[in-house]
C-alpha cells in the first residue's frame, strides 16, 4: 500500500513538473513566488494561539534527528545554565 502511494505521489509530481516546464518563464517565476509563500507559511500550534514559522519547525526537526542519531551530543547542564543565566549562575 505504501509503495503504491509513493508511486502515485511520484506520478503526480512528474505530471506537475511537466506542466511547469510548459509555462512561460514569467509564469514559472510567478509560480515560484507563490510556492515560497505557501511553503513558508506559519503553522498554528494545536490548542495554542502561538504560531511557529515552518523554517523553525524544520530546524527543530533536524536538530532532534541529529541529537537522536548521536551527531549532536547537546551541551552539559552547566553549559546550559551559563548560556541561559550568564557566567554567575550559582
Amino acid at each position: 500500500m505504501r509503495a503504491a502511494l509513493q508511486v502515485m505521489s511520484m506520478t503526480n509530481y512528474n505530471q506537475v513538473l511537466n506542466q511547469i516546464h510548459s509555462l512561460s518563464l514569467s509564469d514559472q517565476l510567478r509560480l515560484l513566488d507563490e510556492l515560497k509563500v505557501l511553503v513558508n507559511q506559519a503553522i498554528e500550534v494545536e490548542g495554542d494561539e502561538e504560531t511557529i514559522p515552518i523554517t523553525e519547525i524544520v530546524q527543530s526537526q533536524e536538530a532532534w534527528k541529529n541529537y537522536i542519531s548521536g551527531n549532536d551530543k547537546g551541551i552539559s547542564s552547566t553549559d546550559l545554565k551559563r548560556k541561559l543565566l550568564g557566567e554567575k549562575f550559582d
